[in-house]
């Protein structure tokens, strides 16, 4: 909240660099109306130092300058890391010259002479375009936050739903073997009512990081809901995805839970169904079918155990 705050307060800044001083305090004066910072710089090479000691929102900048001219400073903007929009302010008539820098990245030109009216427009709509990208990216990043199980630190079931899709088309492409893994967690309910929810928690934790463990960086690894995980295997057959099951249910059996009070260890176990694309499945509703039939033989065998469907 803190940091929201600060950047509701922060002060929308301008930076004006042009030679003509009269040009710069005109447009100094247009932009201060509408309640920004704005400083003047005569210099390019000045206000370019000025710029990366305390980045600007916002720089205007004349095209024709002695030393430094406006294309280039814009490039010089550009290429840093921060970020700047940039207007440049062109002579009269000087539209090739304008879509020059347009092309070079500014947001907007003006060709002189102008209004007052119509540098607050340009200032107006390039603040409103870094609102409207700042809340874009702010999506952006609460929909990344959106796809992690905040209990166990996997992938959650949205995460997966798209994720499976891809692998299906990204394995048809190459023509690759990819295995899904519907892993339930035995007797679960049960330990959940003898032990509390709190230990059932930590249950889901610990074999959330077991699973991490075991698979690969690229594995995915996704709380398909409650006690029910999914993991999407790439490049995996059916020798393979047998071997991950059986380090999967060796790790997870080697868990052990101390509970306070009297001395007790509990251990939990899981059961694992599997399926393969696409000797299996060749699309995402039979794929899940089939893993989660491969779960329950699995289940109905005594649990403790994986099946791959039709096996």
């Amino acid at each position: 909240m803190e940091l929201e705050v600060a950047e509701i307060d922060k002060p929308k800044r301008v930076l004006v660099v042009d030679d003509d001083p009269f040009v710069a305090r005109f447009i100094q004066e247009s932009v201060s109306r509408l309640g920004y910072q704005c400083d003047l710089f005569t210099e390019p090479e000045v206000a370019l130092e000025a710029n990366r000691k305390a980045p600007y929102d916002v720089v205007v900048t004349d095209m024709k300058m002695p030393g430094m001219d406006g294309l280039t400073m814009l490039k010089h903007i550009r290429q840093g890391p921060f970020d700047t929009d940039v207007i440049v302010v062109t002579g009269y008539g000087s539209v090739a010259n304008a879509l020059d820098s347009i092309n070079a990245g500014a947001f907007d030109y003006l060709i002189k002479p102008f209004t007052i009216e119509q540098i607050q427009v340009a200032m107006v709509k390039v603040f409103r375009h870094r609102e409207l990208k700042k809340l874009a990216d702010e999506r952006h990043m609460y929909l990344e936050m959106s796809y992690e199980d905040p209990l166990t630190g996997v992938y959650n079931r949205r995460f997966f739903d798209e994720a499976l899709k891809i692998e299906i088309i990204k394995s048809s492409r190459h023509r690759n073997s990819f295995a899904l893994l519907m892993i339930d967690v035995d007797n679960f309910k049960d330990f959940n009512d003898f032990y509390g929810h709190q230990k059932g928690d930590e249950v889901l934790s610990r074999i959330g990081r077991v699973f991490k463990t075991v698979c690969r960086g690229y594995d995915i690894i996704t709380r398909y809901g409650g006690d029910e995980f999914a993991i999407i295997f790439p490049e995996a057959d059916r020798q393979v995805a047998s071997n991950l099951c059986e380090r999967i249910m060796a790790e997870i059996h080697a868990l052990t839970f101390e509970f306070n009070g009297p001395k007790i260890q509990a251990q939990v176990s899981v059961s694992i169904g599997v399926a393969i694309f696409p000797d299996h499945a060749s699309n995402v509703n039979d794929l899940i079918r089939f893993a989660d039939e491969a779960l329950y033989v699995a289940k109905c065998a005594g649990r403790n155990n994986y099946r791959i469907y039709g096996l």
